[in-house]
């Protein structure tokens, strides 16, 4: 879920956003993706879980609800709203390239603010030959020793190139919601230059993502890998697992 949840990386605010206007009715758009549907009332609900390495391990819990709240005309271009329960909110644009988001707001913000150009959630073609490429920041890897903490408020991290690819098309996986097959794994990959402590020096190391899409459902499970390659810093895995999804 790299584009829709709390850990989206900041975006280039624009001075000027036209008032949004929500559309009523309970509808779904014509093109509805099945493995990321956008139609009114959905609602998913995840068990998010970040297990910090050693020295001093422990594990971070929580629960995140993403609800999609139908279509909102957006300066003119037609939209779909998702906002999770933390108060942030997300505009979706669905065409025959497949699911992107074009804008987004968190609690603090007025108004939408515009992606510089449409993030790609899932492309409309899924074959193990297709690539495509967002921006993303470290969620959780962290300083020990420094301030600020986070790696995703140190500037050279800010806006780090993600490369995506359809990893398999043909996954079964188990969740609390319930058993699914036929889903699909995206995988994503982002090279970290960081210290690297063991050899005393700054090289690449893989920043991972995971996601799991399967048919009717949507996302059911994510996992970010940030590694810990100095003991100053602390990485280790983020896992979100969908707990129950509903519809109206």
């Amino acid at each position: 879920m790299r584009v829709l949840n709390n850990f989206s990386s900041a975006m280039a605010r624009i001075s000027v956003v036209a008032p949004l206007s929500l559309l009523a009715g309970c509808e779904k758009p014509a093109n509805d993706n099945p493995l990321f549907t956008l139609g009114e009332g959905r609602s998913w609900t995840y068990r998010i879980e970040i297990s910090y390495d050693a020295p001093e391990p422990y594990v971070d819990r929580s629960t995140i609800t993403m609800t999609n709240l139908g279509r909102v005309d957006l300066n003119g271009v037609e939209t779909w709203r998702r906002r999770s329960d933390y108060g942030n909110d997300y505009w979706l644009k669905i065409d025959d390239k497949g699911v992107h988001r074009i804008a987004s707001r968190t609690p603090n913000d007025k108004v939408a603010v515009l992606d510089s150009a449409p993030r790609t959630v899932l492309p409309a073609k899924l074959s193990k030959e297709e690539k495509w490429t967002t921006t993303t920041v470290p969620y959780f890897l962290k300083r020990r020793n420094e301030w600020p903490q986070e790696f995703k408020y140190v500037d050279r991290f800010r806006d780090l190139t993600m490369t995506y690819a359809v990893e398999a098309t043909d996954q079964k996986v188990s969740t609390p919601a319930g058993d699914y097959s036929g889903c699909v794994l995206i995988k994503g990959v982002t090279p970290l230059h960081i210290w690297h402590e063991r050899e005393m020096t700054y090289k690449e190391a893989p920043m991972v993502n995971l996601e799991w899409y399967c048919p009717n459902v949507g996302l059911v499970q994510l996992e970010r890998h940030e590694p810990t390659t100095a003991r100053f810093f602390q990485g280790g895995v983020m896992r979100m697992t969908l707990l129950r999804t509903k519809s109206l």
